[in-house]
């Protein structure tokens, strides 16, 4: 349906986001100028200043509202839905998780019927969205192997049940997955989607991060080793990983590759969290912070057998190249760093 490559003008939600901030650097890079959606106007200043020309800022409040992109589609060529709840904490899961993930998806792709100009929506997924967290084999379902061809089975009225994070977000993200589908196939629309669906993700952060506690999610697993405040190894609930740069890589070519279509698994390599204090432990010997981090015991997994994640089809009709693995912990480490020496004083990393 995509033979254009010409877009000019593209929304982000969720824009002061981790992975957003990795495909907005892309996206400028090309000349592409930004509609950012944001929730909050704390989110404009750092933004503006990142991109200056390149970005006009919206604030979108409430993501769950049929209208919530109407003004911020207006001009653009094509849609990153990136903004969707991650959250480890929350009372109500429907109103916290469940409802912000699978309306939001919703609202974007009905904002994008609105604008006649958009060609493409690529969609920010999860891998979440393939597993089966509560199957009989448990999470980590030794022995099998995860494809595009796989969902998680869990209803809304099932998750809704649930208190703890893991069931609840891996439900957020499939459930959302399948109403931006069923979108598809059900109203009259003038573009196609892609959908991106990545695992664990580490690596360079280019958002604007204001102290210890706002760092990312997934990226936070390394800053609290660096900052001592894991006693212990932490326990790898997600045993597969991926670098923000291959994320990135994935948006962009989702986007720019007219053939691309339908689901894409992104996933580097598996890992324990042994392995990543090890390496930790070995790169970065020197380090004053080096001494907040648990040893454990070196050399010797924790993780048992676990399932594998198929990346073929991002390499083979994607394009995305993976690179060692290792240094996506690394090049976290290397900025988060310097970074804690400004914190210590008391500074804003800004951008």
């Amino acid at each position: 349906m995509n033979s254009n490559d010409d877009y000019r003008t593209v929304l982000v939600t969720g824009a002061n986001a981790f992975y957003s901030a990795a495909i907005m650097d892309e996206l400028v890079k090309k000349g592409v100028k930004i509609h950012g959606a944001v929730r909050s106007k704390s989110a404009v200043g750092p933004l503006e200043q990142r991109y200056g020309d390149s970005i006009t800022v919206f604030i979108v409040p409430d993501i769950t509202t049929p209208t919530a992109f109407d003004e911020a589609i207006k001009g653009c060529d094509a849609v990153f839905h990136v903004a969707s709840p991650f959250r480890y904490k929350f009372s109500d899961a429907k109103a916290e998780v469940l409802d912000p993930a699978i309306q939001g998806a919703v609202s974007a792709l009905k904002a994008a019927s609105k604008e006649p100009k958009v060609r493409r929506v690529v969609f920010t997924s999860s891998v979440a969205a393939c597993l089966d967290p509560v199957g009989p084999a448990g999470f980590h379902r030794p022995g099998y192997t995860y494809t595009e061809a796989d969902w998680n089975p869990l209803t809304y009225e099932k998750a809704s049940t649930y208190t703890v994070f893991p069931p609840v977000y891996t439900a957020s993200k499939g459930l959302a997955e399948r109403a931006a589908w069923d979108f598809m196939k059900a109203e009259p629309r003038h573009f196609d989607m892609v959908c991106i669906n990545p695992c664990h993700t580490w690596g360079h952060y280019g958002q604007h991060v204001s102290s210890p506690a706002a760092m990312n999610s997934t990226n936070s697993d390394l800053s609290k080793l660096m900052d001592g405040q894991e006693k212990d190894v932490p326990r790898t609930i997600m045993p597969w990983m991926t670098d923000i740069s291959e994320v990135a890589q994935a948006h962009i070519n989702a986007l720019y590759k007219p053939e691309a279509s339908g689901r894409y698994i992104i996933a580097n390599h598996p890992y324990d969290f042994q392995q990543v204090v090890d390496l930790m432990h070995e790169h970065f010997a020197d380090s004053e912070w080096i001494q907040n981090v648990p040893k454990g015991t070196p050399g010797q997994k924790v993780l048992g057998d676990h399932f594998v994640l198929d990346n073929t089809r991002s390499r083979e009709h994607l394009g995305v190249v993976y690179r060692p693995w290792k240094q996506s912990v690394i090049d976290f480490c290397t900025q988060y760093e310097q970074d804690r020496k400004r914190f210590a004083n008391g500074n804003d990393r800004g951008v």
